[in-house]
């Protein structure tokens, strides 16, 4: 197995060999640890750069995006999936979901563009009785030109 040491020098040597031989294993298992910590963390990168690529886009348009531009984000594309595009064929919708992802930025749609919609829908949707319509406002009060005081 191993050779006897019989004076100074062989174990000076000895010394040496074992020093180097241990570097080298530092340097192996440091590797191999490194590797082995890559591959487990691999997927949680992949996933974090997934969403934060989702969410807030590679352009630069996206920088300021907001609540709003990121949930119109998501969600346009799944109005237009159950709606327009109910019958269609998955690769048509997938394009259609890119593309449409791709329109929604923040210069175009955004909180105040959102508040400004829905306002209108509101106001829309709030509409005088008929008896209003028809007749306008019934004011029994006193008219603020009166003599009465």
């Amino acid at each position: 197995m191993e050779t006897e040491i019989t004076n100074l020098a062989q174990l000076e040597a000895r010394i040496a060999f074992l020093e180097v031989k241990k570097a080298e294993d530092e340097i192996y298992f440091n590797q191999k640890f490194e590797a082995i910590k890559e591959k487990i963390q691999h997927p949680f990168k992949f996933i974090k750069n997934a969403i934060s690529s989702f969410a807030f886009g590679r352009n630069s348009n996206m920088a300021g995006a907001d609540w709003a531009t990121n949930l119109g984000r998501i969600f346009f594309p799944l109005l237009l999936n159950k709606t327009l595009l109910k019958n269609k064929g998955i690769i048509v919708k997938t394009l259609v979901s890119l593309f449409s992802q791709k329109a929604i930025n923040y210069s175009v749609f955004n909180r105040e563009v959102l508040s400004g919609w829905i306002d209108k829908v509101t106001d829309f949707v709030k509409t005088k009785t008929k008896k209003e319509k028809r007749y306008g406002v019934d004011d029994y009060g006193i008219p603020p030109e009166s003599e009465t005081a």
